[in-house]
Order: C-alpha cells, then structure tokens, then sequence
C-alpha cells in the first residue's frame, strides 16, 4: 500500500487527536508537491507571500480545469455570485469596503460596543437555563445558540428562521470537505444549497428594502457611501458568505475552547482566580 500523502495526513482524522508531531515535519518542509501536482504550503510565511502575490487568484474561474464545474452564475435562481473572498482586486477590495461600512469603525462607530448590552444578556440567559442540571451539551445549549442569535440580529433575519440556515450552514461546510465526495459532486450539493439559500435572501432584501431597520443587510442596501449601495446580486453572496461564517467559526471556537480548559484543568483553575486573563487566553485559543 502506498504511503498516505501529507494532504491525506492532514485531512486524516487520526491526526487530529495529537497533531504535534505532523506539524513539526511540516515545518521542515514548508512548501511540498503532491504526487498528483497540487502542492501543500504549511508555514506562515509562505502562506503570507502566496495570499499577497498578485500572481495567485482567488477566482476558481481562473483556473481552466474547474472553469465546467464550478457554479459561478453572475445572477439568476440556480446560485449565488462569487462572493468578495474568491475574487480578485479590484472587485475584491470594493466589495470588502462596502461589506464593512455599516460593521463598525470608522463608518459604523458605535456598532460594536452597541452589541455588548444585549450580547451579554443573551450569553447570561443561556448559562442561566443550565441552573438545576447536571449535564449539558456546551454545542447545543451554548456554543451554537449565542452566535446564531447574534448573526441574526447583526443581519436582520428573524431568529425563527434559524434551523433553515443551520441546515444551509451544514451543507455549505460539508461542501468544502474534500473527505465528502467528489470535486464535481460536492460542488452539485453547494449549487442546490445557494440556489435555496439565494432564493431566501432575496425575499429577505426585498423586506428590508420596503422597511430599512439597524441591520447589515438595511445598511448595505441603502448605503450612501462613494460605491454604494452594494448591488442585489452582490449582497445576496455577501449575506450568505456572513450568515455561514457568521457563526460556523464562532461555534468551533467556543466549544474547542471549553474541551481545551476541561482538559486543562488547572488553566482553568488559574482563570476562575484570575479573570483578568481571559483576553489572552481567548486569543490564544483562537490562534
């Protein structure tokens, strides 16, 4: 039997339990090439120098062996438009600029600490609903409620909608597993999952065109700014890029965080003495 290759290795779910060991050998060869000609770039410097290379695309429309495959309609119901991550400047840095004016700072000052009052009020009702129980599922009853109402509500969909979106969110992660199928067959299942999810925005943007609230989706449709407002086509990639990412992240986040001080027990010990750390440890469980 051939040996597994590294990218094999690294999707490997054997290797997640104690991924020491494979990282150190991929520090030692930061840039390798596959047998079948793709390559695996491991270290961040490198990283760093493709990502801002202007050689290197972003757009899978650049590369001609996807070109049949990939749905990339530019609008219509069977998909979504590229979203600003997979494309290239200048389009790239127009649409990030539009995505972020109503975000926060500078053109949104007061967004972010605007959210801290009823964010914490969210969080301190879900720990509270723990009262009386000895077991919970830190997932379901915390990680994955606090940021989906949170996008919701940055959003402007109504948080009933949520399991529809859970659903889409799944879908689209499972999309981009290279371990669930085929290139071709996984980008069928994400075409079927944007066409639903295109169809939902829309509805959703034609709502808050006929009445603007304080959301993200109002904000990118009535933006007054030098490029704005985002076109529709555009803002429906951007919705569904925000609504996934959204939370997806911050779910993995919360919850690995938690397995990691339940592991660690006396980091965790430290903590309860010393709040003050939270940031730090915070930053560096995401890094």
């Amino acid at each position: 039997m051939a040996e597994a290759s590294v990218y094999d290795r690294v999707l490997d779910p054997a290797s997640r339990a104690n991924p020491y060991p494979l990282y150190a050998e991929l520090r030692k060869t930061p840039v390798r090439r596959e047998a079948d000609g793709t390559y695996v770039v491991s270290t961040y410097h490198e990283i760093a120098a493709l990502l801002h290379d202007p050689r290197v695309s972003s757009d899978p429309r650049s590369r001609p062996e996807l070109g049949g495959a990939m749905p990339v309609p530019e609008d219509g119901p069977r998909g979504l438009p590229l979203p600003f991550i997979n494309r290239d400047p200048p389009g790239h840095d127009q649409l990030r600029e539009l995505a972020m004016r109503p975000f926060g700072p500078p053109c949104t000052p007061g967004r972010i600490e605007g959210m801290r009052p009823w964010l914490t009020e969210i969080a301190t009702g879900l720990i509270d609903s723990f009262a009386g129980k000895h077991r919970i599922d830190i997932v379901d009853d915390f990680a994955y409620p606090l940021p989906v109402t949170a996008i919701c509500r940055i959003l402007g969909v109504p948080l009933e909608d949520q399991p529809r979106f859970h659903h889409w969110a799944d879908a689209l992660v499972a999309a981009v597993d290279p371990t669930t199928g085929t290139f071709a067959e996984r980008m069928r299942r994400r075409e079927q999952v944007n066409a639903e999810l295109g169809r939902y925005l829309s509805g959703l943007a034609d709502a808050h065109a006929r009445q603007p609230g304080d959301d993200l989706i109002s904000g990118l449709l009535t933006d007054t700014g030098p490029h704005g407002p985002m076109s529709r086509k555009d803002l429906l990639s951007t919705g569904a890029l925000l609504l996934v990412a959204g939370h997806e992240t911050t779910v993995n986040l919360i919850s690995r965080g938690m397995l990691t001080l339940l592991r660690h027990p006396d980091v965790l010990d430290r903590l309860r003495r010393e709040p003050g750390l939270i940031t730090g440890l915070v930053e560096e469980v995401l890094r």
